[in-house]
């Protein structure tokens, strides 16, 4: 019988034993575990990128929804807004401004006994009477009255003129500003 062929895969020089071998070896071993780990972060990489996917979309989705809900709130938005814009202008018009019943009241209480009135308006801060009036005396009291007035500044006596259906009256026409 032939002589067995041995295989033998161990070096015949102790190249494995020098500090080159050893390094190659060392060298290796790390290389492989490198190319190891490389290869589990690149594969980690491709499967997380399927639950990013899922999740950015996810998020789009929400983004529309409450993207919806706020345009369909937005007109109430702004309804809103300008309701309240006109009640702080409101309010610091009623805190500035006398108010138009403090005013009638008063001019109703000076008013003597003989003077009627046919008109009596407010429009941006400018008190306007109209009326007539069966003597001169009554009209210089009424005038005084309205002249120490506290509510009233400026007060003038802007028309007289007869009236044509009773000839003892006088129409009149009075403005005065309100003070603030």
């Amino acid at each position: 019988m032939p002589a067995e062929d041995k295989i033998n895969l161990l070096p015949k020089d102790e190249f494995e034993i020098s500090p080159i071998g050893k390094f190659l070896k060392w060298a290796v071993n790390i290389g492989r575990w490198i190319v190891v780990l490389t290869e589990f972060v690149v594969i980690c990489a491709f499967l997380s990128r399927f639950y990013f996917d899922t999740k950015l979309a996810n998020l789009f989705d929400d983004i529309k929804q409450k993207q919806a809900i706020v345009d369909s709130a937005f007109s109430f938005e702004e309804r809103f807004r300008l309701v309240q814009e006109r009640i702080k202008i409101i309010k610091t018009f009623l805190a500035e401004e006398k108010h138009p019943s403090n005013i009638f009241v008063e001019v109703s209480q000076l008013l003597p006994f003989d003077i009627f009135l046919t008109g009596m308006g407010v429009e941006e801060g400018k008190l306007t009477l109209k009326g007539y009036f069966l003597s001169e005396k009554s009209l210089k009291v009424f005038l005084s009255g309205l002249v120490s007035s506290s509510l009233l500044d400026e007060v003038s006596l802007d028309n007289v003129s007869s009236r044509k259906d009773n000839p003892s009256a006088v129409n009149f026409s009075i403005s005065a500003v309100i003070k603030k």
